[in-house]
């Protein structure tokens, strides 16, 4: 199999692998002739939008009058607020690409970012322990296993769920190859890692867990600048930080509003049980500003009120009480949520380990595309904002139509991560079968799987959608293993 691997053809065989994994990486995008999307779209494109304006790079439209009644100024709704739950790097991406170009074009984007995020370290351990094959046919062949599984549904996910991957793969390229980069490779990889984490907020969360990591796997590898590894994440990490430091001066600067994140983790706590049942023990209490969402949910008995969804974006009577509150008080207790989780944490804290780890392990097993495909409600709910709904391309397209694919599909991929799995524990175990830093690419990956679940999962709300983003790093690992397998070069 290596003597195929071998770069005999020249540019031109070189060329052919890598348009092979462009292709594999578009497959859903060609098939389906539209990009998928969810609900937050529609909202990135808004956000965007204001933020072209903001910065002046287009003309905003003229105030619209207020209505003689007042309507639109009361209610629940935040005056004043940014949500800082999305990302605004992500949004003024958006905004660029819907006002000087094509929405459209971020599939091409997600294509590029994440064959570059692959082909960096694969182009390193190719030098180190495989000189003599093709570097374009070390990432394509990875690419094409992965392409089975979730990849190419995230491409054309016009969402940052993409940049999870690329985040993971850069950090497992930092975490075992920064010493023996060259100063481009370890430059374009930070670049990719920066973009990446001010893409989303949870992939901040996500970093910070990896830091770790990056130190274990560079002491293990080699006590030579053993620091550089761990740097480069903490490097990432500051950054991310950053672009929120930013957003908020922004913010305050040009909208004159507060940056306020949505109660995720209250919503969370909640739901799991020891975050509710610390409420009901001291609630009501003008010092708890918790307590003003513990009034809100008495509002109705329906049980199904109480899941973090409900209490986040719910407005009706029945299920609805965040979005039901002031505007005073919803900017009050997302200022608190922090506070009140570290309360439960101390009066409950096997309870809260508890719910963290079993929500962990129910992230952990999900996997299926299902959450990247429009559902009527989604496209209902994106033709319902103008500025979505313009752009003509957020619908049903050759594949979503009709779904009667997706339960096979969700059966074969099952078996295709487990494969996958088992590959990785025994080329990983089994001394001598892979060079150690290839070994180590692949358990970083693992970890970074792992750290996903734990912030999606424990901190957000499991969902398919935050486990099928990541999970094809997976059959990616299993095949760079076997790739490798016999190249006994030491580390």
């Amino acid at each position: 199999m290596q003597d195929r691997l071998a770069p005999q053809a020249g540019w031109m065989g070189q060329g052919l692998w890598l348009v092979l994994a462009l292709l594999a990486c578009l497959a859903v995008a060609m098939l389906n002739g539209r990009p998928l999307f969810y609900f937050d779209t529609g909202g990135y494109v808004v956000q965007g939008t204001t933020a072209m304006e903001q910065l002046h790079l287009i003309e905003a439209p003229a105030p619209a009058e207020p209505a003689a009644d007042g309507s639109g100024t009361a209610g629940g709704k935040s005056q004043g607020t940014v949500d800082g739950s999305r990302s605004a790097a992500y949004a003024v991406l958006t905004g660029l690409l819907v006002h000087f170009a094509s929405l459209s074009g971020m599939v091409g984007l997600n294509a590029v970012l994440t064959l570059l995020s692959m082909w960096l370290p694969m182009r390193i351990a190719n030098r180190l322990f495989a000189p003599g094959l093709s570097t374009a046919a070390l990432v394509a062949i990875p690419v094409l296993v992965a392409a089975l599984g979730s990849l190419s549904f995230y491409v054309a996910y016009l969402m940052p769920d993409i940049f999870t991957p690329i985040l993971l793969l850069s950090i497992a390229t930092l975490s075992v190859f920064a010493r023996d980069m060259r100063a481009w490779e370890l430059s374009l990889t930070m670049a990719l890692g920066a973009l990446a984490i001010v893409s989303h907020l949870s992939h901040i969360g996500i970093a910070a867990l990896m830091v770790p990591v990056a130190l274990l796997a560079g002491l293990v590898l080699s006590r030579r600048r053993w620091w550089l590894p761990v740097l480069c994440v903490v490097a990432l990490v500051a950054i991310g930080y950053g672009e929120r430091l930013v957003q908020r001066a922004t913010a305050r600067t040009l909208a004159h509003s507060e940056v306020i994140l949505k109660p995720f983790l209250a919503a969370r706590i909640i739901q799991d049980g020891p975050g509710l049942a610390y409420l009901n023990r001291h609630c009501p209490d003008v010092a708890i500003t918790t307590c003003k969402l513990h009034a809100a949910l008495q509002l109705s008995d329906d049980p199904y009120r109480l899941t973090a969804s409900h209490i986040l974006f719910e407005t009706t009577a029945r299920l609805g009480s965040f979005q039901l509150m002031t505007a005073e008080d919803q900017r009050a207790v997302a200022r608190a949520q922090f506070r009140f989780f570290l309360d439960v944490l101390k009066e409950a804290p096997f309870s809260v380990s508890y719910a963290v780890l079993r929500n962990t392990l129910i992230q952990a097993r999900m996997f299926s595309v299902t959450m990247t495909l429009p559902s009527p409600a989604i496209i209902d709910y994106v033709a319902s904002v103008p500025e979505a709904a313009a752009l003509g391309i957020l619908g049903n397209g050759r594949i979503t139509g009709n779904t009667g694919w997706l339960a096979g599909l969700t059966a074969a991929q099952r078996v295709l991560y487990l494969l996958a799995l088992v590959i990785v524990a025994g080329l990983c175990l089994l001394p001598g079968r892979a060079p150690v830093a290839v070994k180590m690419l692949a358990l970083v990956l693992m970890a970074g799987i792992l750290a996903n679940a734990v912030v999606c999962g424990a901190v957000s709300q499991p969902a398919m959608r935050y486990g099928a983003r990541v999970i094809w790093l997976l059959p990616f690992a299993a095949t760079v293993l076997v790739l490798f397998s016999g190249r006994r070069t030491a580390r």
